[in-house]
């Protein structure tokens, strides 16, 4: 769906979003409440190329003037303040930062990839995504922040974020095996499916076709990193499924 363009708006906004992410469903929610007539919604799985070529990892994702500002970790009131012609409040290169690894480790495309490769240093080379995921773009010296984000990624190590890394990845198995089964996913569907078909399932997922196949290549710990989501997973599948189950089913079919 697409909200009619005003003739007063200036600049033109449009936002990110997925049919089935519910993050997505409810900034598309908020913004009609607000009576927000302003706005174009973009379908990522319609248009996937475009949204790639613009540098969206993330849903929702947020462009003003033809420039992603936001995507990632975005709070409402930042979406907001875009819409209204504001600026998103942030105060300084580390807050910007905490942005960041928030950010990093809600979206799955780049949680998936950072915690493939144990290197969170590997989505340094996005400005897009450095910008619009950290609130930097709002930032009065903000063209410093992907130089001064990448060394302090290099110096950060995988366990700052890697029990958010192991919940967004466990939380998108659960999804997609409701999607594919159609039933919220057991912990004996997960035993069935055995460690080698779960490791089947994340390298067929985190790849970006031949660009970035992690399976191919000898990342150290890859192995010991899956072994720990599996065993997230056999712990809470069943508590992931049910919350998986009642998260789908509050979004309504077509609202985009």
């Amino acid at each position: 769906m697409i909200l009619a363009l005003s003739a007063k708006l200036s600049p033109v906004i449009r936002v990110y979003v997925h049919p089935r992410c519910i993050a997505s469903y409810s900034i598309y929610e908020k913004i009609s409440e607000q009576g927000v007539t302003t706005v174009v919604f973009v379908n990522t799985e319609l248009d996937p190329f475009a949204s790639l070529e613009k540098g969206v990892f993330a849903v929702p994702a947020v462009e003003k003037d033809g420039v992603v500002v936001l995507q990632g970790w975005t709070p409402w009131e930042d979406v907001l303040a875009v819409i209204q012609g504001g600026k998103v409040k942030v105060s300084s290169m580390e807050e910007a930062f905490e942005r960041l690894l928030k950010s990093i480790a809600s979206s799955f495309t780049v949680a998936a990839a950072v915690y493939a490769a144990g290197d969170l240093s590997i989505v340094a080379g996005s400005t897009t995504f450095m910008l619009s995921a950290s609130g930097a773009y709002f930032l009065e010296d903000g063209s410093r922040f992907p130089d001064y984000a990448a060394a302090k990624l290099r110096e950060t190590g995988l366990e700052a974020v890697e029990e958010d890394l192991v919940t967004t990845i466990s939380g998108n198995f659960a999804r997609d095996l409701l999607w594919v089964s159609g039933s919220p996913p057991r912990r004996s569907d997960l035993e069935k499916l055995g460690f080698e078909g779960f490791k089947l399932w994340f390298a067929a997922r985190v790849s970006l076709g031949r660009v970035f196949v992690p399976h191919s290549f000898s990342w150290p710990g890859f192995k010991e990193r899956l072994e720990k989501v599996w065993k997230h997973l056999l712990e809470n599948l069943d508590e992931l499924g049910t919350k998986v189950a009642e998260e789908q089913s509050k979004i309504p079919e077509g609202w985009i």
